[in-house]
């Protein structure tokens, strides 16, 4: 019932149409996120807003690339079978967002939001690798050689 609401609300695409739309959400979230660098010092300085903004969109964008290939509704459903990494995720940048806006004073404000930013990358990582057959044990397996 909900996937034939969602098909009603988004017209049928070719398949050029949903390879185009895809490329580009996933270059103008790639842009948009290496863009946010351009708002290090910013960050540096105390205003974390706009870095944990345009990264954050920039990510959201880029994630929103395989609605196209796949339709929004497969796309949620996919996500729920992966639902340690899209948790993940999606947590690392609500909490980024939450520590830049958060309006009262954060003991070490600066050094948490790095540190979420950082998470939240490693939890696109992971959430990426979970698309790629088998790439969980392998990436598992190496950083158990390393660590033990």
């Amino acid at each position: 019932e909900m996937e034939e609401k969602v098909c009603e609300q988004c017209p049928s695409m070719t398949y050029s149409q949903r390879i185009v739309g895809c490329l580009t959400c996933i270059v103008v979230g790639f842009l948009i996120s290496m863009g946010s660098t351009m708002r290090l010092v910013q960050l540096i300085k105390g205003n974390p807003e706009p870095f944990a903004v345009m990264y954050t969109l920039g990510n959201v964008i880029g994630l929103s690339s395989s609605c196209f290939l796949y339709g929004p509704w497969a796309q949620i459903k996919s996500m729920f079978n992966r639902l340690a990494a899209t948790g993940a995720y999606l947590f690392f940048m609500a909490l980024t967002m939450f520590l830049a806006f958060y309006p009262n004073e954060i003991p070490l404000r600066l050094m948490w939001l790095v540190f979420s930013i950082f998470l939240q990358f490693l939890a696109l990582m992971w959430y990426s690798l979970t698309y790629i057959p088998f790439a969980n044990q392998i990436i598992v397996g190496m950083l158990k050689r390393l660590c033990c």
